[in-house]
């Protein structure tokens, strides 16, 4: 029985993170999905490693933050947005919260050895004066559990929380693409 019940909980994280379903039968197929394996959070050797101080404390933007409309009967969804360093060089997100969520944790999506997508946990991610930090449907994204179902044209605010920089407030637009059109597939 246990098993059934996992097999249940990964399709409906699956359907959360992936693009929405064209129909109704899509979308039981992709709830249904038993070969997802949602597997435990991935460690990184130096993100318990506090970032070194350089002297600058940074500063973090966030941009295009979207969260998806919930699948229809369920408390699960995933959002997406980049951060980037306006300041600094270096800083580690550590915490997302969103108001009316039980939880939140970071995931991303990579393929197993035989070839099936399988997503995962992860710990805090690095930011870099090189490049932007992207959540984007089909990698990084927060999986948001236990809130009440948004639809498209709601706004969700919340905060993310970085290891230097602190506590930076964000608003997450509801909608079923990401902003621009660009689904990140």
């Amino acid at each position: 029985m246990k098993h059934y019940a996992l097999i249940a909980a990964a399709g409906l994280a699956l359907a959360a993170c992936s693009e929405p379903a064209e129909d109704t039968a899509a979308m039981d197929s992709a709830m249904d999905h038993g070969g997802m394996d949602h597997a435990a959070p991935a460690e990184t050797a130096d993100a318990a490693a506090p970032l070194p101080d350089d002297g600058v404390t940074p500063v973090v933007e966030i941009a295009d933050a979207w969260i998806r409309p919930h699948p229809q009967g369920r408390d699960v969804t995933a959002a997406y947005f980049t951060a980037t360093l306006s300041q600094g060089h270096a800083d580690r997100l550590v915490e997302a919260r969103m108001d009316g969520a039980g939880h939140i944790e970071l995931h991303t999506h990579t393929m197993n050895d035989e070839g099936m997508m399988q997503m995962r946990q992860v710990g805090p991610q690095d930011i870099t004066d090189a490049g932007a930090l992207a959540f984007a449907p089909g990698g990084l994204h927060l999986m948001v559990f236990g809130m009440d179902p948004v639809a498209e044209g709601d706004a969700v605010t919340g905060t993310l929380v970085f290891e230097r920089a602190g506590e930076v407030a964000v608003t997450f637009q509801a909608r079923n693409t990401a902003p621009g059109g660009h689904s990140g597939h």
